[in-house]
């Protein structure tokens, strides 16, 4: 499952943006919550299509998705 993180600091609020991220993505894939008096993202990685579309059009670079790690490890 890939993992979506959010600069909670960084992240100017959904109000201040017009919600770029969630007009970009799927419906419902993306919800917000409230922090420090802003709305910020929260994703459903499970309806995330994965092709970092909130995070290329985030106006202030907040949102970075990581692809899914590996649970082995080579040595």
């Amino acid at each position: 499952m890939v993992e979506f993180l959010i600069d909670k600091e960084r992240c100017i609020g959904a109000d201040a943006c017009g919600g770029t991220c969630a007009r970009i993505c799927p419906p419902d894939a993306i919800t917000y919550e409230e922090w420090e008096g802003k709305k910020v993202p929260v994703a459903d990685t499970e309806i995330c299509m994965k092709d970092h579309g909130c995070e290329n059009n985030c106006p202030v670079k907040a949102i970075t998705i990581l692809p899914p790690r590996s649970d082995s490890r080579d040595f």
